[in-house]
């Protein structure tokens, strides 16, 4: 045996001596855990979003395209099939050079060895690294398939851009999934393995193309691809380029508020590394109506306030040519579905723009004609007659379509807007969208924005008016309203918006006519401390409302998710639910993390309680025999509404939307929710239409839509009711919501009776009485006197008030003159007596004619 022979053996034997100790278990691999990114999917299996360090998508060896593995072998290890781990002839080739240079290149690093580095190892050049890697590879030679060997190589290795294995590759390079990929692809993703950076197609495309050529001779060469498919492979253009996550259903705020819960639960590396699946309550169906209602609806109100001009003007746009235009229409994203677009040519009718896509469209006069100018939120220049009146070349533009093949200038609105719907038995979000675009503005206006709701407010003063006494036949006096408080010099005068009054006036027509001296007399007589408790008992925050007056006209601060979980203890029979939006959350491999267990409405629960009250009350222990309840007690939501006042509430807002303040908005939608009678609701808008509201719901599902500016000082416009501005919001969404849904009315609870009452006076109708109608009650709080013809009809007190409450608001029986008056002596009082006026709610009564250009 030469010296050579026995120094290469001792080589061998004391390297392996040296690195054995140091390889790691192979037994590992087989059940290897991958960097993967947590996923959240919606109710219905549709993802919604993804957040991970990394971009991957673990997948099988029968998955991976035949021509990437080819691309592979031919290009980084001819002989994988026949090795055992290490290239021996390789090797004796890199040992040359190390004997010189002291380091091993990695000219002789097998797809095995590859693997190994990428498994446990890391990427620097030392001799001891290596000789570990060798021995490595060796190891899972011996273990694993070469199926297995290139399946963990294909799933491991970096493509760039966060992008880890072919799967996530594909997605980030194509938009494509892997069976998708063609000959040219699979080659480009092989070759940007010899470098990241270098051969990358989007950072480098001319090199790119020469390694992706250079792969496919090789492949060529192997005998792994015809000439045909090498020339046609090797003329295709280059078509990469960066895609976002491919979703399903576009819901960025809720995927937002599923990354922080998560984070907060588990931590970062468990959230983002370990393949987390969150499935939520968000309906898909249910989301897209909800995002396309929204846009539509701040679309729509932007149109009505006028054309604002274009976002810039291109000063030398003579001298730029169509590369140039497009290179800043990339640079200007899409927002909302707004395309970015210039001008290139104004002819009389109609424009001629240039979209991102370098297409040349055709705006006619149908999508120009709306664009008179802005002048103020009130109110707006005339109407163009020429495109020339509306923009100009070189002007960037915003545009959208408005059917096949027609498209319409459009504006980025500056007005924001909230949405979210939830079940109303467990406090589910089927829907949520916090603002007219996620990645210009990530404020969730669903969970964050607090505003004053308004009217929208009042259907609650009128529950906790119910839990006094009151009823829908009581009569309040609808007459103009002043409080003097002497203790701070302080005058209130709260008045409706059309700034009339109807006299002694039943809380039922008080609610659908969203009359504002009604509720302002019903706080009063309960109190505004009673309201505010009673407002927190339904789960609305205390910190963001006082104990005033006012709070009956919506000056308290909710936000839209606070009002739909107040209406839905209106919609549920009263019980109070928690909104939630994680239904599950499991690992990779399908072990439960987190279930989501919400209080429910039980409605058999009562009945049940009941029952065993009973049993309790006429059995001994021994044989009282009590049913189960089908849920744990701290599962059953709690009961903050007596069912029949909700009850009572629910068939008193429907009125609002057959013959109330949301009727004429419906009727010029010609709304086919007009044609349903499961449906109630309430619009809402603040002092001075700053903000607007509407929140209705049936049996199963609440929801609320808001508008407003984010600047709670800007007004939305005179006559910019909750029933114009945010009610079509609202109205989409249910119209699409509800279609095929066979209609299901809130059951009429025990304890509910129906009587015949006069209109006029609210007392039950007399004998035969002619304009008799029928009025909903609790059945301890029937009407006891029957109407006659000498009745006092114009008596000006709340049926219910007491001599303490009637001397407090002497003031209301004085007539407008005499207000006026009384109002002039404290002006003119020696002590010059500071007045001030508390936030007028106003509120849609009737909706007075658009004056020409004035909103």
């Amino acid at each position: 045996m030469s010296f050579i022979t026995i120094f290469v053996i001792m080589t061998v034997i004391g390297a392996f001596l040296y690195a054995t100790p140091q390889v790691p278990e192979i037994d590992s691999l087989k059940n290897v855990k991958l960097q993967t990114p947590m996923r959240i999917f919606s109710a219905d299996g549709k993802i919604i979003g993804e957040f991970g360090d990394v971009r991957r998508e673990p997948v099988e060896f029968a998955q991976i395209p035949k021509n990437f593995i080819n691309a592979l072998v031919a290009t980084e290890d001819q002989r994988f099939y026949e090795h055992s781990g290490v290239d021996l002839k390789g090797l004796l080739r890199v040992m040359k050079v190390a004997a010189t240079t002291g380091e091993f290149s990695e000219g002789a690093s097998t797809l095995t060895m590859q693997t190994a580095r990428n498994m446990f190892l890391t990427r620097d050049q030392r001799l001891k690294r290596k000789l570990i890697e060798m021995f490595l590879a060796i190891s899972m030679e011996q273990e694993l398939s070469k199926e297995e060997i290139l399946e963990l190589y294909t799933n491991k290795v970096h493509f760039s851009h966060r992008a880890y294995g072919l799967a996530a590759a594909a997605e980030v390079y194509y938009g494509k999934q892997l069976n998708e990929l063609t000959l040219s692809e699979a080659a480009m993703m092989a070759g940007l393995l010899k470098g990241e950076s270098a051969y990358n197609p989007i950072s480098h495309p001319d090199r790119a193309i020469g390694r992706r050529n250079l792969v496919l001779s090789r492949m060529l060469d192997e005998g792994y691809i015809e000439e045909e498919a090498y020339e046609l492979a090797v003329e295709t253009p280059l078509t990469a380029k960066k895609h976002s996550a491919d979703l399903d259903v576009e819901a960025p705020y809720v995927a937002e508020m599923v990354r922080l819960d998560v984070i907060n639960r588990f931590g970062r590396d468990i959230a983002y590394n370990h393949g987390l699946d969150i499935v939520t309550t968000i309906d898909s169906e249910h989301q897209r109506y909800a995002n396309e209602a929204l846009r539509e609806g701040l679309i729509t109100y932007d149109k009505r306030h006028g054309y604002k001009g274009p976002e810039a003007q291109i000063g030398d746009f003579a001298q730029k040519n169509t590369r140039e235009l497009l290179q800043l229409l990339e640079s200007t994203p899409e927002i909302g579905g707004l395309e970015p677009a210039i001008v290139m040519q104004v002819n009389e009718k109609s424009l001629k723009v240039l979209n991102s896509k370098g297409q040349e469209i055709t705006i006619e006069w149908e999508g120009l004609e709306w664009a008179a100018k802005f002048i103020t939120d009130t109110s707006v220049g005339e109407k163009p007659n020429s495109a020339g009146e509306v923009a100009a070349p070189g002007d960037v533009i915003r545009i959208r379509p408005i059917g096949e093949n027609k498209w319409a200038l459009s504006q980025l609105p500056e007005a924001s807007a909230a949405f979210v719907s939830l079940h109303s038995k467990d406090g589910g979000i089927t829907s949520l969208v916090g603002g007219f675009d996620y990645l210009s503005n990530k404020f969730n206006l669903v969970t964050q924005a607090r505003r004053q709701p308004g009217s929208n407010i009042k259907p609650f003063i009128y529950a906790a008016a119910f839990s006094k006494g009151f009823t829908p036949a009581s009569l309040v006096n609808d007459a103009p309203y002043v409080k003097v408080n002497n203790e701070i010099d302080e005058v209130w005068r709260p008045q409706n918006d059309n700034l009339k009054y109807n006299g002694p006036t039943r809380l039922r027509v008080g609610l659908k006519r969203s009359i504002n001296t009604i509720s302002t007399r019903l706080i009063n007589s309960i109190t505004p401390a009673y309201a505010e408790k009673f407002l927190v008992n339904i789960g609305l925050p205390d910190e963001h409302m006082d104990p005033y007056q006012s709070l009956a006209l919506g000056t308290a601060s909710f936000t839209p998710m606070e009002m739909a979980t107040a209406y839905a203890v209106l919609a549920n029979g009263g019980y109070q639910v928690e909104p939630y939006y994680i239904e599950k959350i499991t690992t990779s491999y399908g072990d439960i993390l987190y279930e989501a267990t919400p209080k429910v409405v039980c409605d058999e629960c009562e009945q049940i309680k009941i029952n065993n009250q009973i049993r309790e009350a006429k059995y001994s222990p021994e044989i009282r025999n009590y049913p189960q309840l089908p849920l744990p007690e701290n599962k059953i939501a709690q009961q903050v509404i007596d069912p029949r006042d909700a009850f009572i509430l629910y068939d008193m807002m429907k009125d609002v939307i057959h013959s109330g303040t949301a009727t004429t908005q419906l009727r010029r939608r010609n709304s086919p929710l007009l044609e349903r009678n499961d449906l109630a609701g309430k619009t809402g808008t603040a002092n001075d239409y700053k903000d607007a509201w509407f929140s209705g719901f049936n049996d199963r599902l609440v929801a609320s839509a808001w508008m407003g500016f984010s600047d709670h000082r800007r007004s939305l416009g005179r006559y910019e009711y909750g029933g114009k501005a945010a009610l079509p919001i609202w109205a989409e969404f249910m119209e699409k919501a509800l279609n095929g849904v066979p209609e299901q009315e809130i059951i009429q609870p025990p304890g509910v009776v129906s009587a015949k009452i006069d209109p006029e006076t609210g007392k039950l109708a007399a004998l035969g009485q002619q304009n008799a109608i029928f009025e909903y009650f609790r059945d301890d709080n029937v009407p006891s006197e029957v109407s006659q013809a000498s009745d006092d009809f114009g008596q000006l007190y709340t049926e219910g008030l007491d001599n303490s409450e009637q001397e407090q608001s002497a003031p209301e029986q004085l007539e407008q003159e005499e207000l006026d008056q009384l109002i002039q002596s404290l002006q003119d009082d020696p002590e010059n007596l500071e007045m001030e006026q508390e936030p007028i709610e106003r509120e849609e009564q009737e909706e007075p004619p658009e004056p020409g250009s004035i909103f």
